[in-house]
């Protein structure tokens, strides 16, 4: 398994443990729920900013804008109660997927491969079973 996969599957880990320990009493001084929270908002966040490109043409500022459109949703994460946060970041996570999909089905993300697009579907799944199963559980 390559690196960047090897790190976009240990990323799931915050979200499995965080998940674990909020409906486990552990004894845990945090907030694993608001862990959990912040650690998907950081997440989108990260994700997001790979719409950016180091090229200053305008044909990427759309991509910045949206990019920066989905940072503010994921900090809006953290303002508001945990089953609106879970189902804010699940269709954001969501989005941020299919319009990343729509940009190399339109031949502008040259560097998406169809390896790494395969697998952030299946890390968007996971996250977004993850989160419903948060609003389940919580």
């Amino acid at each position: 398994m390559k690196i960047p996969q090897t790190l976009g599957y240990m990323g799931l880990m915050p979200f499995i443990i965080s998940l674990y320990l909020s409906i486990n009493d552990t004894g845990w001084q945090l907030d694993a729920k608001q862990v959990f929270i912040a650690y998907s908002a950081i997440i989108l966040s990260f994700v997001a900013g790979t719409l950016w490109q180091t090229s200053d043409e305008t044909k990427h500022d759309r991509r910045k804008i949206v990019s920066n459109i989905f940072s503010l949703f994921a900090f809006l994460t953290l303002l508001v109660n945990h089953h609106l946060a879970l189902m804010i970041l699940a269709a954001n996570y969501i989005l941020l997927f299919l319009y990343e999909s729509k940009l190399v089905t339109l031949n502008q993300e040259n560097d998406r491969n169809p390896a790494y697009m395969s697998m952030r579907f299946r890390l968007t799944c996971i996250v977004v079973l993850l989160h419903g199963s948060a609003y389940y559980l919580w």
